[in-house]
């Protein structure tokens, strides 16, 4: 598959590992892209809706969300937020926007707004 058409911006290398997080800037935004323990491509907005924590260098994967370590906040790959108590109750809490992306020509693309 080659690379997506105009309007689209490669935010990182393929070569992202399960588990790994970097930061990104596309179209002057500060991003995260993510990969879910799955294998699962994400790209959202870089900051924690809780204290804005920048989740790049504050942030977990485990499993299929991406945790932000300061106050323990999780993310789903559609930006859903929930706070997990001890006792495994799940509240809902603030969302992260996601930008859909796709995983082609050896990079994670994102498409770039004008």
């Amino acid at each position: 598959m080659g690379r997506p058409g105009e309007g689209w911006a490669r935010v990182c290398d393929s070569s992202l590992p399960a588990g790994g997080i970097i930061a990104a800037t596309v179209g002057g935004l500060d991003m995260v892209v993510w990969r879910s323990m799955a294998g699962i491509p994400c790209v959202a907005e870089a900051r924690c809706p809780h204290q804005w924590s920048h989740l790049a260098g504050e942030g977990a994967v485990d499993g299929e969300e991406l945790v932000c370590l300061t106050h323990l906040w999780r993310f789903t790959a559609d930006g859903q937020g929930w706070k997990e108590n001890l006792s495994g109750r799940r509240d809902r809490k603030g969302d992260l926007a996601v930008t859909p992306c796709v995983e082609q020509d050896g990079g994670i693309w994102v498409q770039a707004e004008d």
